[in-house]
């Protein structure tokens, strides 16, 4: 049965798209009235019987564009890049501040920002279907969404309505966690993206930059690309867990002080003095050098946000942004595994730089402080963008 046009609308999906430092987040998003489904559930195959389909609606080259990844097998998606389904109950308010519960399925697209231009290269090179419409409002948030707007509406025939990144962030994570039993408010958020922005989050929504720092997410991978020979992020977060020694890489207490001499001082001899203090040592390899870097920046993360949580006298943060991706599909070419199914458990990227940033909160406040992370940390600003203009 054919769709009526104003149902076609209805269901018409929306886009987000977070344009970072390092990172394009697009978000295409499907509203649902009902969802058979009681939780989260978050899938790396493609369509199923509950995705809306793409041939109930005219679509843009955008649409198209992102479609044709999400639907294109693990295998077939560029290295670096992520692509993705994810299918859930979302909470929509209104500008009335009526809320709904509806369902909600997410095609989620993440690739270098260094790729941004041989993308929309390809996008607007697609030739329109006969059911090619045209322009089409998009929500933008992002440094590079301001700085490549004139090019990106001209080229790829689209009006960008732009949300405030720190606004999209907050918005993002505000709506992602409202049923959460885990919030309290205000709420702090560390988002990790090309830098460090620390937020602070009221029950409304409202937010408040009240910090940040400028070692962050591209610091880690600017120093992997230059000291190392790893060739994508995930590669070189996979070695680090798998092979790296941070203690080969960093000069300890024990360095200095000798084993039995930190004992006597009080001070664990596994301690960091200095990070990346033998880094010229002859026998580190690349993925000492690569936990190192991890530890290093995410040891400086917990301590901030330890300090600000103490200052906001709250008890818990909650990282997101970038730094913190997780896909299972770039995982495992990584790893070398060929299959998600396999027996021995493939520990994902995301969960890699999660656990480390945890153990730094968790030295830092003595464990006083809990580390939370909200399920779409990576995405939360192209994702918060859609929400925000929603809301209007």
């Amino acid at each position: 049965m054919s769709l009526s046009t104003q149902e076609k609308e209805t269901q018409r999906p929306t886009i987000g798209i977070d344009v970072g430092g390092t990172l394009v987040k697009g978000a295409l998003t499907h509203l649902q009235d009902s969802l058979s489904y009681d939780s989260i559930v978050v899938m790396l195959v493609t369509e199923s019987e509950n995705t809306p389909n793409p041939e109930d609606y005219d679509r843009h080259a955008i649409e198209s564009f992102i479609l044709r990844w999400t639907s294109a097998k693990p295998d077939e998606v560029p290295s670096g890049w992520q692509a993705q389904v994810i299918r859930r109950k979302s909470r929509q308010i209104s500008k009335d501040h009526v809320v709904s519960d509806k369902g909600i399925v997410l095609r989620i697209l993440v690739f270098p920002t260094a790729n941004l231009e041989q993308v929309v290269s390809m996008i607007a090179a697609q030739r329109p279907s006969e059911r090619h419409i045209g322009r089409i409002r998009v929500a933008a948030t992002g440094g590079g969404a301001l700085r490549f707007r004139h090019d990106l509406e001209t080229k790829l025939d689209i009006d960008m309505e732009m949300v405030n990144e720190l606004k999209a962030v907050s918005y993002g994570w505000w709506s992602d966690v409202q049923d959460a039993d885990t919030v309290t408010y205000p709420a702090l958020l560390c988002n990790v993206g090309t830098g460090v922005s620390m937020i602070s989050v009221d029950k409304d929504g409202g937010f408040e930059r009240v910090s940040g720092s400028g070692l962050g997410g591209a610091t880690f991978w600017g120093l992997a690309k230059r000291m190392t020979k790893f060739s994508s992020f995930n590669e070189c977060i996979l070695a680090a867990h798998r092979e790296g020694d941070a203690g080969r890489a960093d000069t300890l207490v024990g360095d200095i002080y000798g084993v039995k001499t930190s004992k006597e001082i009080g001070m664990p001899a596994d301690l960091v003095a200095g990070f990346l203090g033998k880094a010229d040592s002859e026998n580190i390899t690349d993925s000492d050098i690569a936990a190192a870097l991890l530890r290093m920046v995410t040891n400086n993360l917990g301590q901030l946000v330890v300090f600000q949580a103490r200052a906001m006298g709250i008890g818990s943060v909650w990282f997101t942004g970038g730094f913190f991706q997780q896909h299972v599909a770039d995982v495992n070419r990584d790893a070398g595994t060929s299959s998600a199914s396999d027996s021995a458990p493939v520990a994902s990227v995301g969960s890699i730089v999660q656990n480390a940033a945890s153990e730094a909160v968790n030295f830092w406040s003595a464990g006083k402080i809990q580390p939370l992370f909200s399920p779409d940390a990576s995405i939360l600003g192209a994702l918060g963008a859609v929400a925000a203009l929603s809301s209007e």
